[in-house]
């Protein structure tokens, strides 16, 4: 009888394979029911990215994740609602960042801003980049969810806001999370108005920041850039993208709020 030998794959080429559809989630399922030597290559895949985004996925997940702590430890980026009104899928969704120790990157979308996201997410050192899409949020609201991500080297922030946040001069108008890591930030208001967020950021020391997307709504908005570019900004700064999404006001001079 002639016998029939038993080669395996190769590990290098099933994650040649598996980094090839990494982004086709119903041929990783197919590869991960090959063989159990292919679990562990998908899984890396397949949970790198969950979303999050509604009450029957958070408590889905947080049902899951005791019996597969695996599914925690392959997340590298969290999508979660802005605001969460009710709280079964607030506890649940606490239980389930006490888990995610790898995350690098969270986005939180949504109409408003939940103002306790720290108490929610707690403290997320892993992560590198928050990504924050909201139709309207106050300071408070802001500083809460910075506060849980004080590592964090990339910043972006759309909100539709129609009306500012206050005086932006006041001292109580400042982020207080430490943002001593911060490399890249844009942050916009998607209505063209004035963008208040960007002006309270550009009052702190951000002694890496290099890469600037800055709308400017407001002649103070203007004001506030060219004051941290002529503070610090012109020391480390590689990329500066500036867009108006106003006039100039009445009587001033063309050039007078040119950025070199």
């Amino acid at each position: 009888m002639s016998s029939v030998s038993h080669r395996e794959v190769p590990l290098e080429l099933i994650e040649h394979i598996i980094d090839f559809n990494f982004d086709d989630k119903a041929t990783l399922v197919a590869c991960s029911k090959v063989a159990r030597a292919w679990v562990q290559a998908t899984r890396h895949h397949l949970f790198a990215k969950i979303r999050i985004n509604t009450t029957r996925r958070i408590l889905a997940l947080d049902a899951i994740l005791p019996a597969s702590p695996y599914i925690a430890r392959s997340v590298k980026e969290a999508q979660t609602p802005a605001w969460l009104s009710e709280h079964k899928p607030r506890d649940a969704l606490l239980r389930i960042f006490k888990q995610l120790k790898a995350v690098k990157s969270l986005v939180c979308a949504g109409q408003t801003l939940q103002p306790t996201w720290n108490e929610v997410l707690g403290h997320l050192p892993s992560v590198k980049s928050l990504k924050l899409r909201v139709g309207w949020t106050d300071l408070y609201a802001l500083n809460s969810l910075l506060s849980s991500v004080p590592e964090i080297t990339d910043l972006f922030i759309e909100t539709r806001m129609l009306s500012g946040v206050g005086d932006v001069d006041a001292p109580s108008a400042r982020i207080v999370a430490p943002l001593s890591r911060l490399e890249r930030m844009a942050v916009f208001n998607g209505n063209g108005l004035p963008n208040d967020f960007q002006s309270i950021l550009l009052k702190e020391d951000l002694p890496r920041l290099e890469s600037v997307e800055a709308q400017l709504g407001s002649d103070d908005d203007a004001v506030y850039l060219c004051e941290f570019l002529d503070r610090c900004g012109s020391k480390t700064m590689k990329d500066l993208h500036v867009r108006f999404t106003y006039g100039y006001p009445e009587g001033t001079p063309h050039g007078a709020w040119s950025i070199v």
